[in-house]
């Protein structure tokens, strides 16, 4: 019987799509079979993120409704992953509540686990993955609004369930926005989560369809990792740890910011010059 997880944030763009299909892709990795839950009705981006928009003929509604098979709309991603698509017209509002629990007690016992993006704010949807959900992530970025925010939805997590703050987006770099620190003084150790660094590497593979090829071994990949040591077997990480992961993630920013603007000279000697249509022939194309 799978364990599901959803992820929740106060607010939009805090990075919630990417991270929820991140700790799919790494629970994977680990041999377990995982499906990754697309909750933001009308606004789905996790197909985008995957690399899949252009295989979702049917979705979770179409499902709900009995309009296919479980084997219509669900897509493998890698080994041991697969994907539920969101719908673009529908809302939560328009979903029977009895329907979607049948489509969570087909696809139950079928994963170890599952994890649903929510979407952001509050709302019918958030309130039924939280219903649905054994463990609840709730995201924040580097800002007291996206803090405060976070905050908002605690009343709507049922009594018994594991809930765990997890921040993303963070740096070591002092200036940068909100530190880790002040962030993580402000919460007791039952209710830390964790913290994922922001990464360059991870921005960019996401945009292309590619975040199931971000690096293990990366300052992003380890923080992955710990993160889903603290929520699923409730351990204890020290602050030392979450530190080391940050730095480590801004010199690999810097790395990936010199190796850029070397291509970029590379190229301008060269002669050759960027043009947006070579991207937005990938983006026609892939849309």
């Amino acid at each position: 019987m799978a364990v599901i997880v959803s992820t929740a944030s106060g607010k939009g763009g805090v990075g919630k799509t990417l991270i929820t299909a991140s700790l799919g892709i790494t629970l994977s990795r680990l041999g377990k079979k995982v499906l990754l839950i697309d909750g933001d009705m009308g606004l789905r981006n996790m197909d985008l993120i995957l690399g899949l928009e252009n295989d979702c003929f049917y979705n979770i509604c179409d499902l709900a409704e009995g309009k296919c098979f479980l084997e219509d709309a669900v897509l493998p991603v890698t080994n041991h992953l697969d994907f539920l698509p969101a719908s673009q017209k529908e809302s939560w509002e328009t979903v029977f509540p009895a329907a979607m629990d049948t489509v969570m007690d087909d696809i139950h016992r079928l994963y170890d686990f599952i994890f649903i993006d929510c979407p952001a704010g509050m709302g019918k949807g958030v309130e039924t993955a939280f219903r649905l959900s054994d463990r609840v992530i709730l995201l924040v970025a580097p800002s007291w609004a996206s803090r405060r925010n976070a905050d908002r939805l605690l009343p709507l997590i049922g009594k018994g369930k594991i809930w765990k703050y997890v921040l993303n987006r963070f740096t070591a770099k002092e200036g940068s926005g909100l530190s880790f620190r002040e962030v993580y003084d402000t919460l007791d150790e039952e209710s830390f989560g964790g913290v994922i660094p922001y990464s360059i590497m991870a921005d960019r593979l996401g945009n292309r369809g590619e975040i199931a090829e971000f690096g293990e071994k990366s300052a992003y990949g380890r923080a992955l990792y710990d993160v889903l040591r603290c929520l699923l077997k409730d351990k204890d990480i020290p602050a030392a740890r979450w530190l080391s992961s940050l730095r480590l993630s801004d010199r690999e920013n810097e790395e990936e910011t010199e190796s850029k603007n070397d291509r970029n000279k590379r190229t301008e000697r060269a002669g050759l010059s960027w043009h947006s249509s070579s991207s937005a022939y990938k983006w026609r194309r892939r849309r």
